[in-house]
């Protein structure tokens, strides 16, 4: 099984492969089926995918907005919440989800979740492995600091009654940044930048910025 690898060299051999390499990951093979505890009748699924997800996982924990992930650093293990259940990574390539109709849903669940961990590693290539502080910035991350640099004017245009309300929801992954129409008019530049610097890329992305 292939590591992204730590070190970045252009040039390097082993770089050349990984720019090649079409996916991550190509398929699951569901290990076990259990009760699952929130939801009667439904089912926990356990499955394993054909390659480590190591060094994916601290880019899959900065694809999805602060109020969907929790990410254990130390451990280097993602729960995100989403698609109504809880889904687990971990470094081994090991997969749990609860809330599982039956095992077609279950299928159709573990292909949107390849697709997630192979436009992960085409983030990788593009923007590099994340920084730590990129990774802190999903647990430091609160509404205050992301509302202080919107324009503040309480338009509605975004849909919501104040800006305060739509940082909540950008937060929580309801509503995606782009939606502050203002924020694009030019004298909001300069904020446009400080928040490019307080989320980084990844969190840039995942919040919706385009």
């Amino acid at each position: 099984m292939k590591h992204l690898g730590t070190n970045v060299d252009l040039t390097s051999k082993d770089e050349d492969k990984k720019s090649e390499r079409k996916a991550w990951v190509n398929c699951f093979e569901i290990k076990g089926v259990l009760p699952c505890f929130t939801t009667p009748g439904y089912i926990r699924i356990v499955a394993q995918a054909d390659n480590l997800l190591d060094e994916i996982i601290s880019i899959l924990a900065l694809k999805y907005p602060p109020g969907k992930v929790e990410y254990f650093e130390e451990l280097n293990e993602l729960t995100l919440k989403i698609h109504n259940r809880l889904i687990n990574l971990f470094p081994s390539g090991k997969i749990t989800m609860t809330n599982t109709k039956d095992l077609d849903e279950a299928r159709t669940v573990l292909e949107e979740i390849k697709n997630m961990i192979n436009e992960a590693y085409i983030d990788f290539l593009k923007y590099g492995k994340p920084k730590s502080e990129d990774l802190q910035a999903i647990k430091h991350l609160t509404w205050l600091n992301l509302y202080k640099y919107l324009p503040r004017t309480n338009c509605g245009a975004c849909g919501y009654a104040t800006c305060m309300a739509f940082t909540m929801n950008v937060l929580q992954g309801n509503a995606k940044l782009s939606q502050c129409a203002p924020l694009r008019d030019q004298k909001y530049s300069a904020n446009v930048e400080e928040i490019k610097k307080i989320l980084g890329p990844y969190l840039l992305q995942s919040l919706g910025w385009k």
